[in-house]
């Protein structure tokens, strides 16, 4: 091991994960590479996580603190604010790394003087585990030029022949993936009127200067998905208006920073693909068939969806897919609903 190995900050949000929490903080206290502090955020639980929190600082690389319930961004940006590393890393409390993650991440880091490094995932269900691969290569090393083309590019979406695996819009959301060098993120933050995107927007910001990009197809985190039957059978009657307005934040965003027509074109495919969640969570909804079905025509009607379809390149897709994005291109809305139906009843049995 060389003489100055560089500390790792791992910040970790707390809230009420008391069933999960020692194999989380497990992980991180047996990583194979030893030079970490591990920044605990308990948020206010009402369970025993702090009480598990507090039986690892013993450990001297743990740090433990209490705050009243303020959500998880307030606790990332705490944690941030707090980290000494060179380079940090997030986790979330119901998942775990795997024990090699952070040793094999530095390395890449130090070895390519690079600003991120980013892995890839294990979904965990009950009994099974499903590997999720994010790029078609088992390594990547990206200048700033091709990060901003490969990588920040595909935040906004998919173009291309990315559009055969419409599955991975979101694949490179996740910030608990990615290893951080400090300079690229100790000036950001998270929380906004993102919704479900917060972690995306953060991202979106913390590539967008990145000048050495690393990717490595190893499975650096296990994402917990048991608990996901809870999360996507529950209605969200939010989830249109709050979409809509995440993806006119994204449209400012490009024109602002003046990011160019390839990031106009990967946004309206990313608004055409949202018609998969959009059309899930409405299956939820305490609606009928047909009241479901006249939803997803109003959310058709909006003008971004309207240009997202007229410009979608669909010649990539599985016959599925195609099928699924022309019923949405033509508002056909009530076939749209017994596909999506088909579609969960598949997914639902991974």
């Amino acid at each position: 091991m060389p003489s100055l190995t560089p500390l790792i900050s791992v910040v970790v949000p707390i809230y009420n994960t008391s069933a999960f929490l020692r194999q989380c903080l497990d992980s991180l206290v047996h990583q194979t590479y030893p030079h970490l502090e591990i920044i605990c955020i308990d948020d206010g639980s009402t369970d025993h996580s702090l009480d598990i929190a507090l039986s690892y600082d013993k450990d001297p690389r743990v740090r433990v603190l209490s705050q009243t319930n303020r959500g998880c961004s307030s606790c990332r940006n705490r944690g941030l604010q707090m980290a000494s590393g060179e380079y940090i890393m997030f986790i979330d409390s119901d998942d775990w790394l795997d024990l090699d993650a952070i040793r094999l991440m530095v390395e890449h880091a130090e070895a390519e003087r690079a600003d991120a490094v980013m892995g890839t995932y294990v979904r965990e269900y009950e009994g099974r585990s499903l590997p999720k691969r994010i790029f078609e290569a088992d390594f990547l090393s990206y200048d700033a030029e091709e990060t901003r083309r490969y990588v920040h590019r595909r935040l906004f979406g998919l173009v291309g022949e990315e559009l055969a695996h419409p599955e991975t819009v979101d694949a490179l959301n996740s910030n608990c993936i990615t290893l951080y060098h400090r300079d690229l993120i100790k000036h950001l933050s998270f929380g906004g009127p993102y919704g479900t995107f917060i972690d995306l927007y953060f991202q979106i910001q913390a590539l967008e200067h990145c000048q050495r990009f690393i990717y490595i197809d190893y499975p650096v985190y296990h994402y917990r998905k048991t608990n996901a039957d809870s999360e996507t059978s529950s209605y969200n009657k939010e989830l249109i208006n709050s979409r809509l307005q995440f993806f006119r934040i994204l449209m400012r965003y490009i024109e602002t920073h003046q990011l160019g027509e390839e990031y106009n074109r990967a946004l309206y495919n990313r608004i055409a693909l949202s018609m998969i969640g959009i059309g899930l969570n409405e299956l939820a909804a305490p609606k009928s068939f047909i009241d479901q079905a006249e939803s997803l025509k109003q959310v058709l009607r909006n003008e971004e969806y309207k240009r997202a379809y007229s410009q979608m390149d669909m010649q990539y897709f599985d016959m599925k897919w195609r099928t699924f994005f022309q019923l949405c291109k033509h508002e056909k809305t009530v076939p749209l609903v017994l596909m999506l139906r088909g579609v969960d009843y598949l997914r639902k049995r991974v």
